[in-house]
């Protein structure tokens, strides 16, 4: 007998209630075990055995204990002779249902399952309430069996009756104007009521950052001829969310945020985004101003600004930025297209220089992750392309490309493997005249541990890190949950920023421990260049992907 079907008795038996206990009461015991047989007959047909062999022995042991004995041959499992399934009213010609059926698991020569036809009844039903056949019902539902011959044969007939449509759509009342709200909706009134598209319309708000809360369902006390009202009712968020976090890390620094997002400045939507970052190299105020598209679930345009001032021991720079912006979600993918006027002041070997560029960019990036706090298999890609013309409104001409990949890979419960892979290319006749920014740099903690911050790249006659034309950074990294939240890792790191791809490579080795903490994971690493001398702690936070 299988285990699912021992398990099955046990459920049913009355007597196993009395398993490791004394017994107070004989007559009650000896009566418990007068009603096993019909129960054990009770538990085995749901599987489709009706003629099963049971033998029962009760006796008092020398100990006093009492044993009760149950042999059982499930016998001669009835199989199905005949499935007959009917679908009445207008789902007859609903693809759902007639793939539904496809794959049902009740066919002709299986064995009866009783699960397996109640599932069925539940799926038909629930899909029917999901697809809008609210006047649904069985006509018939019945299982014919013959013990002897050891068959069964089933009717089903299912009536759904006709499909509801999509009356009204009815917004309760919101700081945010109807017009705007109508655009979120993949349904429109006349149209076949599919709760699938409640379902979707109801996170599409939520995620809207609007709303705290959403419900969207479905008026069925007010359903006329088939049409019923959809109400949605809206819990707006605060207005505003003022924001504060501080924190440390190795290429930074200590360094302090402040934010303020106000999520509806008006009626249609806009969202207004200021940040104040500080950290001890690099100091940084932007805001942007964006505004819903026509699709405001994945389209978004607006204008943005953003100054800068880095003094690191690489970089010294200062820039002002001025543009617009247009995002859009495609699938997966985010694309970015946005168009920036930036005036950069920077200096090295004590030349400075001020340059302006009008910069066109275009950016597409993906990040999928079971979790992205706490990631076990994911992946993040992300290309991008820039340029700027000395004959439009630019000081220089260039073009820039880059793209960049990790992934995690989890083997076994333990342990993960990270690879990450990044790379660029700048062409440009004055690169000299290139501002700092737009320049590839190496080392550091997200780059190649090992070294400080951005003190990889081609090197100026007196010895500075002027940065690069090209980038080529990668890395290899292993660790393993030695405990929960826990992680032991080792890795290699290689790359570097050129200006010639024959410029050597640096290869960098080290280990390290993670905690996954709650807000996020805390990483101190120990790594040591290989081809330099020197040992440097990198200590970082934030998510893997």
């Amino acid at each position: 007998m299988s285990d699912a079907l021992a398990d099955n008795v046990r459920g049913f038996l009355s007597i196993q209630s009395l398993e490791d206990q004394d017994v107070r009461s004989e007559s009650r015991l000896r009566y418990l075990h007068r009603q096993a047989e019909g129960e054990i007959r009770q538990a085995l047909e749901p599987f489709g055995y009706y003629t099963p062999q049971i033998e029962t022995e009760l006796q008092r042991l020398d100990s006093g204990d009492w044993q009760a004995r149950y042999r059982i041959d499930p016998g001669v499992p009835t199989r199905v002779s005949r499935v007959e399934i009917q679908l009445l009213g207008e789902a007859a010609d609903d693809s759902a249902f007639q793939s539904l059926l496809a794959t049902r698991p009740l066919r002709r020569g299986a064995i009866l399952s009783h699960q397996d036809y109640e599932r069925l009844k539940t799926q038909l039903q629930s899909l029917a309430a999901e697809r809008g056949y609210y006047q649904s019902r069985f006509q018939q539902q019945r299982i014919l069996v013959d013990p002897e011959a050891a068959e069964a044969e089933i009717d089903l007939v299912f009536d759904s009756g006709t499909r509801a449509r999509v009356g009204e759509i009815r917004f309760a009342e919101s700081p945010l104007d109807e017009r705007l709200l109508r655009r979120y909706p993949r349904f429109a009134e006349g149209d076949y009521l599919d709760v699938t598209r409640l379902v979707d319309l109801q996170g599409a708000l939520i995620d809207s950052d609007y709303f705290s809360d959403v419900e969207v369902r479905p008026l069925l006390d007010e359903m006329e001829e088939g049409v019923i009202p959809v109400q949605v009712n809206l819990t707006p968020r605060l207005r505003t969310l003022y924001s504060a976090g501080f924190g440390f890390g190795t290429d930074t620094g200590a360094r302090m945020q402040l934010g303020m997002n106000r999520r509806y400045i008006n009626s249609r939507g806009h969202k207004l985004d200021a940040r104040l970052r500080f950290s001890e190299i690099r100091n940084d105020l932007s805001g942007s101003y964006m505004i819903p598209g026509r699709d405001p679930r994945f389209d978004l345009f607006g204008l943005r600004a953003r100054y800068a001032d880095e003094n690191s021991d690489t970089i010294e720079s200062s820039t002002l930025a001025l543009g617009g912006v247009w995002q859009r979600q495609i699938g997966d993918w985010e694309r970015v297209l946005s168009l920036d006027f930036e005036q950069e002041e920077f200096t090295f070997d004590q030349n400075t220089q001020t340059v302006k560029l009008l910069i066109p960019r275009a950016q597409l990036s993906r990040t999928l992750a079971d979790n992205r706090f706490n990631t076990r298999a994911g992946q993040r890609i992300s290309f991008s392309l820039a340029a700027a013309n000395d004959a439009l409104l630019s000081d220089v001409s260039f073009i820039q490309v880059s793209a960049s990949g990790k992934r995690v890979d989890s083997f076994g419960e333990r342990w993960r493997l990270l690879s990450r892979l990044e790379v660029g290319a700048t062409l440009a006749d004055e690169f000299d005249r290139l501002p700092a920014s737009q320049r590839f740099y190496a080392g550091g903690d997200n780059s190649i541990r090992g070294y400080d911050y951005q003190t990889l790249g081609p090197k100026s006659a007196q010895g500075n890190v002027i940065g690069g034309r090209y980038l080529l950074v990668s890395s290899l990294e292993a660790d393993y949950e030695f405990r929960p939240n826990w992680r032991l890792a080792g890795f290699i790191d290689a790359g570097n920023a050129f200006d010639g791809w024959s410029d050597p490579i640096k290869t960098s080795l080290g280990f390290g421990v993670r905690w996954q903490s709650p807000v996020g994971p805390i990483r101190v690493d120990l790594a040591t260049p290989i081809q330099d001398s020197g040992v440097r702690i990198h200590f970082t936070l934030g998510p893997d992907l």
